[in-house]
């Protein structure tokens, strides 16, 4: 007679385990959000991309400030680029908002454990975090906004039957437009105005990446008949100027 057994999965087989072993679940705990900005800081590297920017980028580092969801987004030539960004970024928090970043999350890239970030970080008192080797999970809010952003700049581009040679732009437009809509994550706040409460959303009227663009021309000889304008192409927002490119 075998047994009355009211819970099967407690029988210790070897096989069993060998054959159907599965990751145990991730806790909650690693998803709880920060209590004030720059707590906690979220970044990952992505690319390299098969087809370089203009400037002959192939990599985009991000930043994400884990309270409000705000995404710093820095193109990159080379993955080795990574630390001084790091450090312009890390200036800009302290300058900007008279904070620090107390915590690092990353992956296990090797450009987060150079010898100069890591004294970096250890004069600076800041605790580094990174995922266990093959643990996306564990890096999961850098993960999913690369996922965002890619989807995003992917779905800019087709709708402006743009050249893939643009994807440097319209993924700095899509981390642009992303921090300017709501998130389900914050309850539907939006990430620029968590940060900054005083500023508009936008300092200039948004477009549509690609659309055509008329441009004064302030520079040309001109009599009464001459043209006024120069025609563009939109291709995005700079972050820290009342203008577009």
């Amino acid at each position: 007679m075998v047994p009355h057994l009211s819970r099967l999965e407690s029988l210790e087989c070897e096989s069993c385990q060998l054959g159907k072993h599965v990751r145990a679940s991730f806790p909650n705990s690693i998803n709880s959000r920060a209590m004030s900005p720059f707590d906690v800081i979220h970044s990952d590297v992505w690319g390299p991309s098969r087809v370089p920017s203009l400037l002959g980028h192939r990599y985009y580092v991000t930043f994400i400030d884990d309270f409000s969801r705000c995404t710093w987004i820095f193109l990159m030539k080379n993955r080795s680029e990574l630390f001084n960004i790091f450090l312009s970024f890390y200036s800009e928090i302290k300058t900007q908002f008279g904070k620090v970043i107390r915590i690092l999350r990353s992956d296990n890239a090797k450009e987060y454990f150079s010898d100069c970030f890591k004294s970096f970080m250890a004069s600076h008192g800041i605790l580094h975090q990174s995922s266990c080797p093959h643990t996306p999970q564990q890096n999961g809010v850098a993960e999913r906004k690369h996922r965002h952003i890619v989807d995003t700049a992917r779905t800019l581009l087709l709708n402006a039957n743009a050249p893939p040679k643009l994807w440097g732009d319209v993924v700095l437009t899509a981390g642009y437009l992303i921090n300017r809509m709501p998130s389900s994550v914050l309850n539907y706040q939006v990430p620029h105005s968590l940060l900054y409460p005083s500023d508009p959303l936008y300092s200039v009227h948004p477009r549509v990446f690609g659309c055509t663009c008329f441009v004064h021309d302030f520079f040309s000889r001109r009599d009464k008949l001459s043209v006024r304008a120069i025609k563009c192409v939109f291709l995005g927002y700079r972050c820290y100027s009342p203008a577009m490119q």
